[in-house]
């Protein structure tokens, strides 16, 4: 096994110094997603590069937060009500044959969770995805992936 460690400078990324989530909030889309939904504690953006239709991401939008809990009761309540959310419209829009939901941010540790959709030709069914499954080299085509996100707005909260 691989000798890894955590990058010397995270402590201050877990503080939320030049966090990149931190910085998209509120900024619309992006290189990286198509904003579809901003919550009352959270954005929601749709991957644009990802070989699985309606993979999102929901972003905690209230200042960084690094974990899940940090949050006060009330705050986590309404997150994983807005999480939740994200998850059925992907489920209407996209009719996966199973969600799964990953708050990991060991990377960006920011708190957000991933959305992510498994279909019946799934390369791992059954079993977790390998990052190099989900992530596309390619962006989807723009005219798409806005349809798509159109989809998903139609079915979240106004």
């Amino acid at each position: 096994m691989a000798d890894r460690r955590w990058p010397e400078d995270w402590a201050e990324r877990k503080a939320g110094r030049n966090c990149p989530l931190c910085r998209a909030l509120g900024q619309g889309d992006n290189d990286f997603g198509v904003a579809v939904f901003t919550g009352d504690s959270a954005e929601v953006r749709l991957a644009r590069r990802s070989r699985l239709p309606g993979y999102c991401i929901v972003v905690w939008r209230h200042g960084h937060v690094a974990e899940p809990a940090d949050l006060d009761p009330g705050q986590a309540c309404q997150y994983w009500q807005e999480v939740l959310a994200a998850g059925r419209a992907v489920q209407v829009v996209f009719q996966p044959v199973k969600l799964n939901y990953l708050t990991l941010g060991n990377g960006v540790p920011h708190l957000h969770t991933h959305v992510v959709p498994r279909y019946p030709d799934d390369p791992a069914a059954g079993g977790p995805l390998a990052w190099e499954d989900i992530d596309s080299p390619e962006p989807v085509p723009d005219a798409d992936l806005h349809r798509q996100a159109a989809g998903l707005r139609a079915r979240l909260p106004d």
